[in-house]
């Protein structure tokens, strides 16, 4: 009689639980570190641009767990190469809501031997690069195709060129017309120095055509990747300048996995140590090209951060 009662109680216990306790526990994972969940706007594009899946998080060298009862964040870990450790939280993190968002797919470049998409290579004679008056030309970056699964989120192909020898911040390229590219902050980049002595507003730096493809992954890797950026510094996530949208990852072209030499090109710097930089694609020596597209306003946004 005693065991019957007990079960009757444990079954009405478990009702109880099912219909009116607490829920599962809610996760969202992100790519990075340096963040504070205060619903602030770098808050918002931080979650809105790094949120990965479980798989990714444990395989990358380092991501955030946020654990969520009952809607309200209530604890987190740090997630270094699949090693956790408990994350304290800020008082204003506490309770912080939980938000619904999309999770980001990662795709890696990878060199193949033909493709609609490519790094480097001759300007097309249909597009027509920017082109300044002062000492830091644009470089024709290559081209990417829609066709690729990792870019069908594209109004059109995309051709890339920017100064990647200019010491630029952030830099807007309008695509409203996209074979005849604007810059929009042309009066900041006028104000901008460069580190190389040798170059004139007539350098020109063509790469090697390098063919690529884009494959569904789960860690950073290949020539660069998509989607999510894996920050050397900070989190520096740009907003459009003109819908005031949070901007998607088109890729990040990484120092350590890109090898693109130059075809040619008429720098000839005096001092030997520079060459190096004129003999390979290169974001400042050892660092990484992000850019950033906005496909309603067409905005692209190119950012350089090194070690």
């Amino acid at each position: 009689m005693k065991i019957r009662t007990r079960f009757i109680i444990l079954t009405f216990m478990g009702l109880l639980t099912s219909c009116f306790g607490q829920k599962e526990e809610q996760h969202i994972y992100l790519a990075g570190w340096e963040a504070e969940f205060n619903g602030d706007e770098q808050c918002r594009k931080f979650l809105e641009t790094q949120i990965i899946d479980k798989e990714t998080a444990n395989n990358i060298w380092s991501s955030i767990d946020l654990v969520f009862s009952n809607g309200k964040l209530i604890k987190a870990y740090n997630i270094e190469e699949g090693d956790k450790t408990d994350r304290k939280l800020k008082p204003s993190e506490i309770g912080f809501e939980f938000q619904k968002l999309k999770v980001n797919q990662i795709y890696n470049l990878n060199q193949v031997t033909n493709s609609e998409s490519y790094l480097g290579g001759e300007i097309p004679k249909e597009f027509n690069i920017p082109k300044f008056e002062f000492n830091a030309p644009f470089q024709y970056l290559g081209k990417f195709s829609k066709s690729e699964e990792a870019f069908n989120w594209l109004p059109f192909d995309l051709h890339i060129a920017a100064p990647i020898y200019l010491n630029f911040d952030k830099l807007f390229i309008d695509y409203s017309d996209p074979l005849n590219p604007k810059v929009l902050n042309i009066e900041e980049l006028k104000q901008t120095d460069n580190s190389y002595d040798d170059l004139k507003p007539d350098s020109e730096i063509v790469f090697e055509k390098v063919f690529i493809t884009t494959e569904k992954a789960s860690d950073f890797g290949g020539i660069g990747h998509t989607s999510v950026p894996n920050w050397i510094q900070y989190p520096d996530i740009p907003t459009c300048p003109k819908s005031k949208k949070t901007m998607k990852l088109l890729c990040q072209l990484t120092y350590d996995g890109i090898d693109i030499k130059t075809k040619r090109t008429n720098v000839q710097p005096k001092d030997e140590w520079y060459k190096q930089y004129f003999e390979k694609m290169n974001f400042w020596g050892d660092g990484d090209l992000y850019i950033f597209f906005e496909p309603e306003s067409k905005i692209m946004c190119f950012i350089i951060q090194h070690t």
